[in-house]
Formats: C-alpha cells, sequence, structure tokens
C-alpha cells in the first residue's frame, strides 16, 4: 500500500511540474489551446512584447511636426494591432502587420489613401528611452516619424 501511494504521489507530483513548467506570465490572453494555429517564433513573441505598449513622437509633414500616436496591441486572438492617431492626419485602419527581428511592416490607411510603412525598434539605452523610427510612403512622398515608448 505504501509503495502504491508512493508512486501515485510521485506520478502527480511529475505532473503538476510539467504543468508549471508550460505557465506563460504575460500581458496578453493564452490564445486558442487545441485550436489549429501557426507556431510563434520566440524571437518574434519577444518583438511583439516589446513593441506592444503607446507610443507617442513626432510625424514630419509638409506642414511641418505635428504630434502622433501609436497604441500597439494585442487582438483576443493574440495578433498585433496598431492604432495611430495625430493632430490632424486622418489614420484609418493598419494591416498585414509582419514583424521581423527589430523590424516592422505594415499597411497604413492614411486619409483616402494606402501607404506602406515601416520602422525599427531601438531598445532602450541608459540615457535614452525605448524608440520606433520609421516611415510612411504614400503617393511617392515619404514621410519619416520618430515614437517613445511611454512609462506605464
Amino acid at each position: 500500500m505504501t509503495r502504491h501511494f508512493g508512486l501515485t504521489a510521485t506520478l502527480v507530483l511529475a505532473g503538476s511540474m510539467s504543468l508549471f513548467a508550460q505557465d506563460h506570465p504575460g500581458t496578453h490572453p493564452q490564445g486558442h489551446p487545441h485550436g489549429p494555429h501557426d507556431a510563434v517564433d520566440p524571437q518574434v513573441h519577444a518583438a511583439m512584447h516589446g513593441l506592444l505598449g503607446t507610443w507617442t513622437g513626432t510625424l514630419s509633414s509638409a506642414n511641418g511636426p505635428e504630434t502622433m500616436k501609436l497604441v500597439a496591441a494585442s487582438d483576443p486572438d493574440g495578433h498585433l494591432t496598431l492604432t495611430f492617431t495625430s493632430d490632424s492626419a486622418h489614420f484609418g485602419a493598419s494591416s498585414a502587420i509582419a514583424l521581423k527581428g527589430d523590424a516592422i511592416r505594415w499597411t497604413q490607411a492614411l486619409a483616402d489613401q494606402t501607404c506602406g510603412a515601416s520602422a525599427t525598434l531601438a531598445q532602450a539605452k541608459e540615457k535614452s528611452p525605448e524608440t520606433l523610427k520609421g516611415t510612411l510612403a504614400c503617393s511617392g512622398a515619404r514621410v519619416p516619424f520618430t515614437l517613445e515608448k511611454t512609462k506605464e
């Protein structure tokens, strides 16, 4: 009886250790554990977490610099979403978002046109915050922007 109890206790303990090892702390939902989905590359996953949050900065427009805000979040399925606002630019939906290393590319609706957008994420240094520098390419014009991640 003692041997049977010891074996059962060992199996239960070993099983619970593997459950603890699968814990994934984070700021996004776990998703569907048994649904059909592609595995996420660990570097892309880390880059996505680095991007999540609120970013503010400037967009260099023909009218001079204007304030720009980006909110990067994840939807209930764990997909990255980008929402832009600005003083006067009329940003629409962001789509076709792709991360690779420290670079991000997406398609951005702006006023009545569709623009290509890209940016590079620079990690925080001792005296500088995380920055996101990029460009919007619309109708042959390239408009640069620089954003800094705000503390939350």
